[in-house]
């Protein structure tokens, strides 16, 4: 209490006590202030800080907060207006007060600001009041000093992502002081691990985990060889480098090897680890989790993305980490990581600010989609010039991303001193032969009966219909003994993650398998294949697939890659053109698409041929305008976002699976959602949405909760989900 007024900014907690405003607001400011100083914003966010509540002070809504106090109910009165004008009015934030107006909603452009401060909806002697009172609660707004503005301030574009960050550090310093009053936390920020610390527990796991392995193999001196060189370049000054390691030559290994190296020596807050794919995600987080020692009561890693499960023990933490990502070390998807930063909600952007300072690592970059490339490396570029970061852009198949408008001036730094002879000495550690069956065209049925022909073979095919029709050919085809198995996104994650165990283990033990696969095999899983069908795709997507044969180089003879091009129709729509330039570029007479010069060719053509719009260059203009609405409306990295369908899968092993009992818990009680449905995840398919307007697929789905379904038709144990008298659901 201050003055004579006692304001309030929450109702009761369970201690019985309300939450003062004044201790609300200062403390807010300051979190908000410590969160924004990496970035040169501790003044602004100070500032918004200490005014986003500002309208609470008004009588009537403090009148109405005793009034519901105890209920379900919300005050129901706007408190956002008071303080977005004072921030303009008296502190000049002008557009930079939109923080403020959107801590609850999310921000919005100028144009729509500036409508809500002129409607005759606004209650301005409210406001008035609100200022007053609040003024006489608090000294300081009485004669604020000089506010430091960041030097980037001044442009539009490096204005519009400071406002990105201005939000982030206000939006979480407001739920962390709001969350420690409710009782959900006992302080604001989680216990903190330096990175020295980090580093010597990840090196010291790392020369554990390679006396393990026994004998070397062919491929692990120059696997040494590229984790000695990430080292090395980790001295260098933060920046933009590039890993353009060849498959299986310990990507995951190195990577984080070099973001935690850079990390200690230039007193960088965090490694976050980006990966395209959620199956990758949950293998790599797997692998530094034990190379950092993170355990419940030490935790240190992250893994965020929608399938972790946040309610195994100590997944409270988890919970909470998630929220802002306060932890040393994130994984997460490329999605994740990418949507946030171009997202408007409180939500998704309360982690933007701990990405100031750190060592952001992203992983098969070739998986970046085309048509948002330059808003990516738009806003990959803000980040390294303006907020401290070093990115590594890792992939065997390096995109020449340089030539594109928002790299063209960056010098990226090499990590590997020549990865063409690196990789002319992994052709002769790993040789690997190509096969081009593209005229004629070879039926699937055709395809997957010469397949089966090898004791041990990956196929990959560019549909689902085409995995289905392929795996039940092969089935057909295979000789007495053969395990033959599918993996496709028809499959739930769980059915996936249990099928490619046991394809992992049965080829350890040598046994003869076949797996039919969709391109979602081609990027970070760690399988070696002697031999690998691939249907024709873009090369960065055949020499992706190149990487599961032979890829431990312990076959003498060498792997055998057979790219085909099926009679059969069904491709990808943005394959078009890539394909077409793959087919220019490569084949038979002509190189190998592991040929680093004619690949970066490729590249630079296939990008070359694309207006800038097919790239999401009318993103960039939407930034420049600071219309955060548009931006995260046209910022779609899965541009079908799919329909959730929860599906009755059980596991092999006979443990079973309660999903009817979760289901209806679901249903009955919508308040348990998020634990109900964080367990739900891993038993999901994405069903693209105009599947539901047909009959013999609504049938099947009984609604659950918003857009979630339960699938009640047959979910196949090779196949996964099965829409019925359908034959084309690629």
């Amino acid at each position: 209490m201050e003055g004579r007024l006692c304001l309030f900014a929450h109702s009761v907690n369970g201690s019985g006590r309300r939450h003062l405003l004044v201790d609300h607001l200062r403390a807010v400011a300051g979190l908000a202030r410590e969160f924004a100083l990496p970035f040169g914003g501790g003044d602004l966010a100070f500032w918004l800080g200490l005014l986003h509540d500002a309208g609470k002070a008004a009588e009537e809504w403090q009148r109405r907060l005793l009034v519901v106090e105890g209920t379900k109910e919300t005050v129901g009165i706007d408190h956002k207006a008071a303080g977005t004008r004072l921030l303009i009015s008296d502190l000049g934030f002008d557009v930079f007060a939109l923080p403020v107006h959107g801590h609850h909603g999310g921000l919005v452009s100028p144009g729509e600001l500036e409508q809500y401060l002129a409607s005759p909806e606004r209650d301005l002697v409210a406001e008035g009041q609100a200022v007053q009172r609040l003024k006489a609660a608090m000294p300081e707004l009485h004669n604020p000093p000089p506010i430091r503005w960041p030097t980037i301030a001044g442009d539009m574009l490096e204005g519009e992502l400071l406002t990105r960050m201005l939000f982030s550090a206000l939006v979480d310093a407001d739920h962390l002081d709001t969350q420690v009053h409710v009782g959900k936390r006992h302080e604001y920020v989680g216990a903190a691990v330096g990175m020295a610390e980090l580093l010597d527990r990840f090196e010291d796991s790392r020369q554990a985990m390679l006396a393990q392995r026994g004998v070397p193999g062919p491929v692990d001196p120059l696997r040494a060889e590229v984790y000695e060189a990430c080292v090395k370049a980790a001295v260098l000054p933060p920046g933009f480098f590039k890993l353009a390691a060849p498959t299986g030559l310990g990507k995951t290994m190195a990577s984080a090897g070099f973001a935690l190296h850079h990390a200690a020596q230039h007193g960088l807050r965090r490694v976050v680890v980006a990966v395209p794919f959620i199956s990758i995600t949950e293998q790599n987080a797997d692998v530094y989790r034990r190379l950092l020692r993170s355990t419940v009561r030490d935790a240190v890693l992250l893994e965020h993305h929608s399938s972790v499960d946040l309610d195994r023990p100590g997944g409270r933490w988890q919970r909470l980490a998630a929220e802002n990502w306060d932890a040393p070390f994130v994984v997460t998807t490329t999605v994740q990581l990418l949507q946030s930063l171009h997202s408007r909600r409180p939500s998704a952007m309360r982690k933007l600010h701990r990405l100031a300072g750190s060592v952001l690592v992203l992983d098969e970059i070739q998986a970046l989609p085309v048509h948002l490339l330059i808003p990516i490396l738009t806003m990959l570029r803000q980040l390294v010039d303006h907020f401290g970061v070093t990115v590594l852009l890792a992939s065997a198949t390096q995109p020449e991303f340089w030539d594109l408008a928002p790299l063209r001036e960056v010098a990226p730094v090499e990590i590997l001193p020549d990865p063409a002879e690196l990789q002319a000495r992994v052709r002769r550690i790993r040789p690997m032969r190509y096969r081009w069956w593209t005229e004629p065209r070879p039926a699937l049925e055709q395809v997957a009966r010469e397949a089966v022909g090898h004791s041990q073979v990956l196929a990959v095919v560019n549909t689902v219909d085409h995995a289905r029709r392929f795996f039940t050919a092969a089935e057909r085809h295979a000789p007495r003994g053969v395990v033959v198995r599918h993996l496709s996104t028809r499959m739930c994650q769980e059915h996936r993650r249990v099928t490619l165990a046991e394809v992992e283990r049965l080829l350890k033990v040598n046994q003869a398998v076949v797996l039919v696969s969709t391109q979602l095999i081609e990027a970070g899983v760690d399988v070696d294949f002697p031999v690998v069908y691939r249907a024709m795709a873009p090369a960065e997507n055949i020499l992706q697939a190149a990487g599961r044969a032979n890829r431990e180089g312990r076959r003498p003879e060498g792997g055998l890659v057979v790219i085909f091009s099926p009679y059969e129709q069904g491709m990808p729509p943005s394959y078009g053109l890539p394909v077409a330039e793959t087919r220019r570029l490569f084949g038979p007479g002509r190189p190998a698409p592991d040929d680093l010069g004619s690949l970066a060719r490729y590249f630079r053509q296939y990008y070359g041929m694309l207006p800038r719009t097919a790239m999401g260059a009318d993103l960039i203009t939407a930034r420049e305008a600071w219309n955060f609405p548009a931006v995260a409306e046209g910022f779609r990295m899965i541009e079908d976002d799919g329909v959730p369908v929860v599906v009755h899968y059980q596991r092999p092993d006979g443990d079973e699976v309660p999903i009817s009992a979760w289901l209806e818990r679901l249903r009955r009680y919508p308040a348990d959602g998020f634990r109900l449905l964080r367990r739900l995840q891993p038993y999901t398919v994405s069903l693209r949405a105009n599947l539901l307007d047909k009959p013999e697929v609504a049938s099947c789905l009984r609604p659950v909760l918003g857009d979630l379904y339960e699938w009640i038709g047959l979910y196949d144990d090779q196949l996964g989900l099965r829409i019925p008298t359908d034959e084309d659901t690629s």
